[in-house]
């Protein structure tokens, strides 16, 4: 019997977003709103939410009940490979691809290509290689995440550019190992930079195989279906920049995102910093710095990397790539934003047409004391009103405060404004 195994997939950063838009006790809220009471936490069933397609499934089961903490849904789900705990209706749909994903690869595990390609000698080669790296793997990842990662001041490099926390080592890189695996990967449709660790663990098998000369890429099934997450814009531009992502090496992406930043005469110690903020995966910097391309007109576009900088973990980056990402296509679908302005250790923007806007990917709000502290602590800047764009929706009371408020609000925005490839429902 497989241990358990619990998941926090990478969405699980919204909660962080949502507590640092929400500001808490930070900024006093003293409207007459703040003093009304507040919803308390509504009871959701999962088949009330997801679409029949994500619920149905021969490979996992997703508990009925949902909670849900007043921004975020959070499922529960069990599956042959363990126990998975998700954030967000995002992060459900990722962590059902990649559940696909491993039963496919489970197949190719047992079938005779598999067994021929990694046989009693090539085993005890793998065996070896693994041991190799275990501990060059340990000491260099260690070093990423150190406060000095963040206040060098060293010129990036291909050589100098240290493995972020979802990157294989420099010697895995080196000898061809991770090439093998972003292939894999990418043939797939799944992110090689994913915190799924079960995930992990089959690209690495398969991986091996590979890179031992015996496991041919054909053996690898089709793709399951969709992309590796939500991204800035069109499938087709979707499938460019992860196969961009998939054929080229991580060092080799921080370089090419480096130059793009200086491109757009951003500074180059913020860029530095950013590049070598070892919570982002070279798939989110490649995400973020594709969306601040899409906003030529912002005058302040380096503003997002700014708030990026406070990324103390994983979480919480792919939280600052989804939002500027949702900005972006805000930009080029609607109308382009002009200026960012902060808000705690979060930002909103105002678009050419004096809109105030502001971006959140919550499932499902409801009128509760950290949105009220949130939206209170906004300095509406335009004369055209204020939107809310939201890739959920809200309960009835919460959307008769926020427009009481003075916010329009636009629910369900995933597809509208192009930042998935599927809808969210």
């Amino acid at each position: 019997m497989r241990p358990k195994c619990t998941h926090h997939c990478h969405d699980l950063t919204l909660a962080t977003l949502i507590a640092c838009f929400a500001i808490m006790v930070l900024i006093p809220f003293t409207s007459k709103a703040a003093e009304k009471k507040f919803e308390a936490p509504p009871k959701l069933r999962a088949s009330d939410i997801l679409p029949e397609k994500l619920l149905k499934s021969p490979n996992y089961q997703i508990d009925e009940q949902v909670i849900n903490d007043g921004f975020l849904n959070h499922y529960h789900v069990t599956s042959p490979f363990g126990d998975f705990d998700v954030i967000s209706n995002a992060g459900m749909h990722k962590l059902a691809r990649e559940i696909d994903t491993i039963t496919e690869m489970a197949k190719v595990k047992t079938s005779d290509v598999f067994i021929k390609a990694v046989g009693e000698s090539a085993s005890k080669t793998l065996s070896g290689i693994k041991t190799l790296f275990t501990d060059p793997e340990k000491s260099i990842k260690g070093a990423a995440t150190g406060i000095s990662s963040l206040f060098s001041r060293a010129k990036e490099s291909v050589l100098k550019s240290d493995p972020g926390e979802t990157e294989d080592s420099k010697a895995k890189q080196a000898i061809g190992f991770s090439k093998a695996k972003r292939e894999i990967a990418f043939k797939y449709g799944v992110d090689v930079y994913s915190t799924n660790k079960v995930l992990q663990e089959y690209l690495d098998s398969l991986a091996w195989a590979d890179y031992l000369g015996g496991l041919s890429l054909a053996a690898v099934t089709a793709p399951i279906g969709g992309a590796a997450g939500l991204v800035v814009t069109s499938s087709g531009a979707v499938r460019l920049l992860n196969e961009v992502i998939a054929t080229t090496p991580p060092a080799e992406l921080k370089l090419q995102n480096r130059n793009k930043l200086l491109d757009m005469s951003i500074d180059g110690d913020l860029i530095h910093l950013f590049i070598n903020n070892p919570h982002f995966s070279p798939r989110q910097q490649t995400y973020l710095v594709a969306a601040l391309e899409k906003m030529t007109k912002a005058k302040n576009r380096e503003f997002p990397l700014q708030v990026a900088l406070q990324a103390e973990n994983h979480n919480v980056a792919t939280t600052v790539t989804l939002i500027t990402a949702m900005f972006a296509a805000y930009s080029v679908k609607i109308t382009p934003i002009e200026r960012f302005y902060p808000v705690a250790r979060f930002m909103y923007g105002l678009d050419e047409n004096g809109k105030t806007v502001l971006q959140i990917p919550a499932d499902y709000i409801t009128w509760n004391q950290r949105l009220a502290n949130g939206i209170g602590s906004i300095q509406k800047r335009g004369k055209k009103g204020s939107d809310l764009w939201l890739l959920g929706t809200v309960s009835e009371r919460a959307r008769i405060e926020l427009k009481q408020a003075g916010w329009e609000i636009n629910t369900r925005v995933a597809t509208k404004l192009g930042v998935a490839e599927e809808k969210l429902k």
